[in-house]
């Protein structure tokens, strides 16, 4: 028993190097997977980006055709004003 116990501290001593490395590995694997997600999540918020300036140019549009629809609307009723005055 007692010759198990220099062995037994042995192996724990040179488990601890081994323990470090692995754990320097698995950060580093992490690192990099976080690193290789990173693009793709960049990408879809580019795209995202890109969908909403579509969505908001589309609605700008829509309000300046209505706007412009609005303004001939009023010109020609106001036309139509100036002549029933003309005419009484």
């Amino acid at each position: 028993m007692k010759d198990f116990a220099p062995m037994i501290a042995s192996i724990f001593v040179m488990l601890i190097p081994i323990v470090a490395i692995l754990t320097r590995h698995q950060q580093k694997m992490t690192l990099l997977m976080r690193q290789e997600n990173q693009p793709q999540e960049d990408v879809n918020s580019l795209l995202s980006l890109q969908y909403e300036v579509h969505q908001l140019k589309s609605m700008v549009s829509d309000l300046a055709m209505s706007v412009d629809s609005l303004k001939n609307e009023l010109r020609s009723t106001t036309r139509i004003q100036e002549r029933v005055k003309i005419g009484e």
